[in-house]
This record gives structure tokens, C-alpha cells and sequence, in this order.
């Protein structure tokens, strides 16, 4: 075997994509599980987290987002999602979430599609199976699941700026 060869050997898993589908094709899942990733969420927040709270949300292909090892931003940018939460009766009281699917490299040690929440270790794996050709109904659990999880913690976070910025004059602000 010549050098070249041997050479094309070493590349062609990371230009071949993952469980046998094509770059284009692993990027379409990651469009697929943010598809689910969204619709989970908007049916999570109800009416009484909309009454507090506004949320603004975004879909960001940012080509500045840096994936974690062995994965990779997309050519036409990460599939992320933005959301900035505040509260209507404390506008002090705010938070900003990010949640972005990267796609594997191809021979890369590492699951084929992560959800992460940006700034944790809040992390989602999830298997080509899981999501392609259909999404299985294991899946849609535990990204309900994880869905949920993450909506709890922001009413949490919300929670505590929300009693920061309404205690009485004088009483500690739980901020030192």
C-alpha cells in the first residue's frame, strides 16, 4: 500500500459521515432532533410560564459557535436555538439559554448527534437509530425529559433573581 493510499485510508472516515450516511444526511438529523428539540419545549412552557414570563426566542445557524471535540458545526452553521427569559414583574430577573445539536465527525470517537446547553454540562446523546429513518418513541422520552429538566432549572434560575430583585430595603439581596 503507498502512501496515499494508505493516507486516503486514514481520511475517508472523517469525509464519510456516520452509521453510513453522508455528512448532508447526519446534518439533516441534527435538523430533525432540533425539530423535536422545539416542539417538546414550546408544548412544556403553558400558559402560566407565558403569563410571567416573555421569552424571546431564535434560531441561530452561527458559524461562530465552537462544537465540542469530535464534532462539528454544520457548513451552513450550528443548529442552535436562543432563548432570552424575563420576567414580566421583575425585569431585573433574566436569563439567556442556548441549545445547539452538533453532528459528529466522521471516525470520531464520540456519540453521532450531542444536545448541548451552552455554558453546563447539560448534555443530550443521541444515536442515528434513534432518529433516522423515523424517530423512536425511546427517544422522544428522554428528550422530553431533557426538555424538561432544562425548563425547571430556568424557572429555577428565574426564581432566585426574581426574590433578588424584590426583597424588602435593607434585607440582604442573596447576591454577595
Amino acid at each position: 500500500m503507498g502512501d496515499t493510499e494508505a493516507m486516503s485510508d486514514e481520511v475517508d472516515p472523517l469525509l464519510s459521515g456516520r452509521a453510513g450516511l453522508s455528512y448532508v444526511e447526519l446534518d439533516a438529523c441534527a435538523h430533525r432532533l432540533h425539530e423535536l428539540l422545539t416542539s417538546v419545549a414550546e408544548r412544556q412552557i403553558d400558559a402560566p410560564l407565558l403569563h410571567e414570563f416573555t421569552i424571546d426566542v431564535a434560531t441561530d445557524p452561527s458559524s461562530t459557535l465552537t462544537p465540542p471535540a469530535g464534532y462539528r458545526r454544520p457548513a451552513a452553521g450550528a443548529v442552535t436555538t436562543t432563548l432570552d427569559v424575563a420576567s414580566r414583574s421583575v425585569p431585573t430577573a433574566r436569563t439567556h439559554v442556548r441549545v445547539t445539536v452538533w453532528p459528529a465527525l466522521g471516525g470520531a470517537d464520540v456519540v453521532d448527534l450531542l444536545v448541548e446547553r451552552h455554558g453546563t454540562d447539560h448534555r443530550l446523546e443521541v444515536r442515528v437509530d434513534e432518529i433516522h429513518p423515523d424517530t423512536g418513541e425511546a427517544l422522544r422520552r428522554r428528550v422530553n425529559d431533557f426538555v424538561a429538566h432544562q425548563v425547571a432549572l430556568v424557572v429555577s434560575d428565574l426564581n432566585v433573581a426574581m426574590q433578588r430583585g424584590i426583597s424588602p430595603r435593607g434585607w440582604p439581596r442573596g447576591d454577595g
